[in-house]
This record gives structure tokens, sequence and C-alpha cells, in this order.
């Protein structure tokens, strides 16, 4: 931001009141002021389409990072989560929003379960073969209505052998790898001078990497 952009705006303070706004975030930041916000964490849709929900067919939009942008404090940090498919159009509306890209961080885990298609049973299924089920395999509540219950109250899936010569070649072949970490893009709305004169008088523009 040039220093003429930042005349005129209202000096950094703190008070210990929290207000909670419940709404769709596209009309609760129209009515928030400019350069009133400290941060925006947002896990906005991944533009997935999510159980074919429409609300989830695309990332947002520019316009709506710009409403961030406007409402968040020069210096402001905006983290923003994404899927592992879609981050890259995520982060360029961000950008061209007015955001500075600073970094990226993921949240890791070990829980997701990979939405992947063995193409060795596919082989088999297109060739009309039976496949023999040689054993059972234990994977958690996460699959509950994809597999049965055994006797034991612990969600089973079936271990089935290949069975034709194709199958085995492409025995243990997949299309899709795990899901793992979600990337979250980190930005910033530009400063007001030097950060430390923006730290100084918004609060904002650094991080407390230490904490």
């Amino acid at each position: 931001m040039s220093g003429r952009a930042c005349e005129g705006m209202k000096p950094y303070y703190q008070d210990d009141q929290t207000t909670i706004y419940n709404g769709d975030c596209r009309e609760i930041l129209q009515g928030l002021p400019d350069d009133s916000v400290d941060a925006v964490v947002t896990d906005s849709p991944y533009g997935l389409a999510f159980m074919g929900k429409r609300w989830d067919y695309d990332v947002p939009g520019v316009e709506v990072w710009a409403e961030c942008l406007r409402v968040l404090k020069p210096g402001g940090h905006l983290l923003a989560f994404a899927g592992t498919r879609t981050q890259h159009r995520m982060a360029v509306r961000i950008e061209d929003a007015g955001f500075e890209i600073r970094d990226m961080i993921a949240w890791v885990y070990g829980s997701g379960f990979p939405k992947s298609l063995d193409v060795s049973k596919a082989i088999d299924k297109a060739a009309g073969a039976e496949r023999e089920v040689v054993g059972v395999a234990d994977v958690g509540p996460d699959m509950r209505g994809r597999n049965f219950e055994n006797a034991t109250g612990r969600m089973v899936a079936n271990i089935t052998a290949p069975a034709t010569e194709s199958a085995k070649q492409w025995s243990g072949w997949g299309t899709a790898l795990k899901p793992a970490l979600e990337p979250i893009t980190v930005a910033r709305k530009p400063l007001c001078g030097t950060v430390a004169e923006n730290v100084l008088q918004y609060g904002t523009g650094g991080i407390n990497v230490d904490a």
C-alpha cells in the first residue's frame, strides 16, 4: 500500500470484547468497517464438488478475498485452508485480490481414506471374473456404511485375490493417493510503511514465531 492509502486509518488498539457474527460470510464481511480485523482464518469451500453439493462447486472468487483484504488491518494475515487438488486456484485468487502470498503450511493427518479405484478389481469386473475372498481387513469406524460389520463390532472389508492374469499384473495399483494433508495459504495484506511502523501502529504485520 502507498503512504497515501494509509492516511486517515485508525491507530492500533486492543480490547477484551469479543463479538460473534453468525451468517453468510459474504454478507457479514460487507457490514464490517475497513481495516478493522487483525487476522482472517478460514476453511472455505475447496471446489471439489463434495457429495455433488453446489456450495463446493468452486473455490471462493476474487471478490470474496477482496472483501477480506478490505476489512483486514494493514499487515494482517490470512490463512486459507484448501484441498490438495485446488489449492493453486485458491492461492491465485487470493493473490489477485491484492494479498501478498507469504508461505504455505499444511495440516497433516493420518485418518484420511483414499477414494481410489482398485485397477485390478476393475479389470476383473470388466472381464466378469469372480474374485476369491482370501481374508478380511479391519478398516475401523471411518468406513461405516461402506463395508460390513463382523461379530466383534469392528468394521471390516473383504480381501480378494485377482482372478485373471491381467488383474494379477495390475494388483496393488490404484488411481488416487490417501489424503494426508490440507495446504494452508499464508497471505498478508500489504504494509503501511515499514514492518516496524506497521506493527507499532496497527499491531499486525509480524508472526509470533517464538510462541
